[in-house]
């Protein structure tokens, strides 16, 4: 199976936000903590050479000690990054801070443009930060449509399309993206995603694959095993394996696996198991 799914509105967005980058003075660039650079548009770096901060959402759902290497990393590169929590309404005056430093000689409110792949939490972001619920928000990719100016404390806020890039050059990068519904579900085999998800939580979170399936055969009838345990069952008892993949990515994009993150630190361990392979 490949991968690619890069829609004709992407190939507008990006053109608008090139506009758009011509009047705000710096950039929110929103990153998933569960693929802190996965879920990092590569292009985006070189259409501006203005202020960026990189804002690390659904810390919650993500494994909290790699988050903290990832920000020890982004930082170590010279990047300013911040850590949210939106559901608590964590992190949201460190980014008013980190704002203010920024832009301390601007006689007006900085203009900040809010980007980031499809999915990833850009919308949720400006309600926290707005205090209103002014932007749209969904569960899948794409639901942001045109341009959205709001004002928040200490900053005004330009919304934007979620993008991704043309082409994947990595397919086990596209493959986290479809884990995390940065990409279409219609897009990709689930079966085929839940295969390799499954066999990733049990080379590197098995005790979140027992805690919320229990103890598992072999690797070759994990998902079949798991479908027949929570009955997701055809006429004669045969195993619906495309409800039982579906069922799996729900759990993993709730929470209900604990928290995991799909991109390993640098130099962690799990890094460098890749590597080796």
């Amino acid at each position: 199976m490949t991968i690619q799914w890069y829609p004709g509105h992407m190939t507008r967005a990006k053109r608008m936000i090139k506009e758009e980058l011509k009047l705000v003075d710096g950039i929110l660039e929103v990153v998933d903590a569960r693929l802190p650079l996965s879920s990092r548009n590569p292009e985006l770096g070189n259409l501006t050479k203005k202020p960026r901060m990189i804002i690390l959402t659904k810390t919650d759902l993500a494994d909290p000690e790699q988050t903290k290497e990832w920000m020890e990393y982004w930082k170590a590169q010279g990047e300013t990054i911040v850590g949210v929590d939106l559901l608590q309404g964590r992190g949201l005056g460190e980014i008013r801070q980190c704002v203010a430093n920024t832009f301390p000689s601007l006689r007006r409110l900085p203009r900040l443009l809010v980007v980031g792949i499809p999915n990833v939490g850009k919308s949720t972001l400006i309600n926290g930060l707005t205090k209103r619920k002014g932007a749209q928000v969904g569960a899948r990719p794409g639901v942001t449509k045109g341009k959205q100016w709001l004002s928040a404390p200490g900053m005004q806020l330009l919304d934007s399309p979620g993008i991704l890039w043309p082409k994947f050059e990595d397919q086990e990068v596209a493959k986290r993206l479809a884990l995390v519904a940065s990409i279409r579900d219609e897009v990709f085999d689930q079966v085929e995603i839940a295969w390799w998800f499954l066999e990733f939580l049990s080379q590197h979170y098995p005790h979140s694959l027992q805690e919320r399936y229990g103890t598992l055969g072999a690797d070759d009838t994990i998902l079949e095993e798991i479908g027949r345990r929570r009955g997701c069952l055809l006429r004669g008892g045969v195993v619906d394996l495309n409800q039982a993949a579906a069922l799996v990515l729900k759990d993993f994009r709730t929470g209900k696996l604990g928290t995991i993150t799909l991109d390993p630190s640098p130099g962690s361990e799990l890094d460098d198991e890749n590597d080796r392979d």
